[in-house]
């Protein structure tokens, strides 16, 4: 290339790449050696990692640090895990290495901050996006979840099913493709409760949760009639005391519509006197010790009132 327009293609290349490139892209554009050692001496691009180069006038980024493994790596690898999940902003919080699959025999030398996973991503879940190899939407969340584990885990599965970023039957699918792989059984264990699961496990927590805590005097399924509203199915009422918690199971399940039904239900509950806590999987599971004192001091506070 001539040197003006070398130039200009490998600005564009910087550009694109989120201010990083490989030393190979700087020699197709023009730059002998000597030119990039030049720039890197007189801190116009900074070393990165092995065989890779950052614009000093770019910000040293996750996505950056990400593209700059890939660049290093070389084509042969896939993002994945946690790190293909933030590329596709499944999530905003990049793991603090980057994930990175090569197909076996590769073996890549050991990079600063990068994992390496030597494992052979098929071709029907690997796809470029934004230049950098990752695997597909399905694939990335089982990855993900898998090694984040079973509540974090969780948080990540609603999230992108109740954004619509994945279907529940690609996620189906893309499982049964990798059964038999580490972390399939967390996996497993999410599609039950994103199939609608999460609110039956949800209930039977809520209550060993309190058994072992020995609160008792309350009822599951209380059946009431409220005015202005109609029938209501109660789905764990202290009826002497009329402390009723709510258990709700995943965002994914809950929709517009259900949302106002339960908000017009509430009110109706709170007309008739009764104290109204919400729970969900996740406290359940991730912080059981609130829920308990969120029930406990309700009923306290309703005993010390005498209501």
């Amino acid at each position: 290339m001539e040197s003006g327009r070398g130039a200009a293609w490998l600005w564009d290349r910087i550009r694109d790449q989120d201010g990083v490139f490989a030393v190979e892209q700087a020699k197709e554009a023009g730059y002998s050696r000597t030119m990039i050692a030049a720039r890197v001496a007189r801190g116009e691009w900074v070393r990165v990692t092995s065989g890779v180069l950052r614009s000093a006038k770019h910000a040293d980024t996750p996505r950056s640090r990400i593209r700059a493994a890939m660049l290093s790596v070389g084509p042969g690898a896939t993002l994945v895990g946690g790190s293909a999940a933030f590329w596709w902003r499944m999530t905003d919080v990049a793991p603090a290495e980057v994930q990175i699959a090569v197909t076996p025999p590769a073996q890549p030398r050991p990079r600063a901050g990068v994992r390496i996973v030597r494992r052979a991503v098929a071709p029907e879940d690997r796809v470029v996006v934004h230049g950098v190899a990752v695997t597909k939407k399905a694939v990335t969340v089982l990855t993900a979840v898998a090694a984040l584990g079973l509540v974090a885990g969780a948080h990540l599965m609603d999230r992108v099913l109740l954004a619509g970023t994945v279907g529940l039957d690609a996620l189906r699918g893309a499982h049964l493709r990798s059964s038999g792989r580490r972390g399939a059984g967390v996996c497993a264990v999410l599609l039950h409760l994103a199939g609608g699961g999460a609110r039956s496990e949800a209930e039977r927590v809520a209550h060993r949760v309190l058994a072992d805590a020995g609160i008792v005097g309350w009822v599951a399924d209380l059946d009431v009639l409220l005015p202005g509203y109609g029938r209501a199915v109660l789905d764990l009422a202290f009826r002497e005391d009329r402390v009723l918690v709510e258990i709700d199971g995943w965002a994914y399940h809950r929709d517009l519509r259900a949302f106002l039904r339960d908000s017009a239900r509430q009110n109706a509950l709170v007309l008739q006197g009764w104290v109204v806590i919400r729970t969900n999987w996740f406290e359940l599971t991730g912080s059981p010790g609130t829920f308990r004192a969120n029930v406990a001091g309700a009923l306290a506070e309703r005993r010390r009132s005498g209501l």
